[in-house]
Parts: C-alpha cells; sequence; structure tokens
C-alpha cells in the first residue's frame, strides 16, 4: 500500500494524499467555491496564499497548500 505524499498514513483509492489530507482538500475545494461567490474574484493561488496567512487555518489544510503551490 502507498503512503500519503504529505505524511507516513496510507494512501485511499489510489490517490496521493491519506483521508486526512483528502478530507483537507476537500474542504479547500469547497471554501474556494464560497469565497469566489463571496468576493468579487478571486484566484485559486490568492486564495490559497491567503489562507496561508491566517493563524487559524489548520496544519493539514496548510500541508495541502504548500503541496498545491509546490512549495
Amino acid at each position: 500500500m502507498n503512503t500519503c505524499k504529505l505524511c507516513d498514513n496510507n494512501v485511499e483509492n489510489k490517490g496521493k494524499f491519506c483521508i486526512y489530507h483528502n478530507n483537507a482538500l476537500d474542504n479547500l475545494n469547497s471554501g474556494y467555491v464560497i469565497w469566489k461567490d463571496r468576493v468579487d474574484y478571486i484566484e485559486r493561488e490568492q486564495y490559497l496564499k491567503t489562507l496561508l496567512e491566517i493563524s487559524t487555518t489548520g496544519t493539514l489544510v496548510k500541508q495541502v497548500i504548500m503541496d498545491e503551490l509546490g512549495r
């Protein structure tokens, strides 16, 4: 079985993330839809960078963001 790209947990369904990082990614994706509706327009990259600066953004979410931004 493969391990998560961001931790040592097992990957689910041939993806690159474990269940916890997949949940974080799902939350990022659904949050982006909400932000786009509430803000005139925000690029996904700017959305991710903004979340990185917010102190209450969770560790798992920040790890997924860093992966998406290629850092």
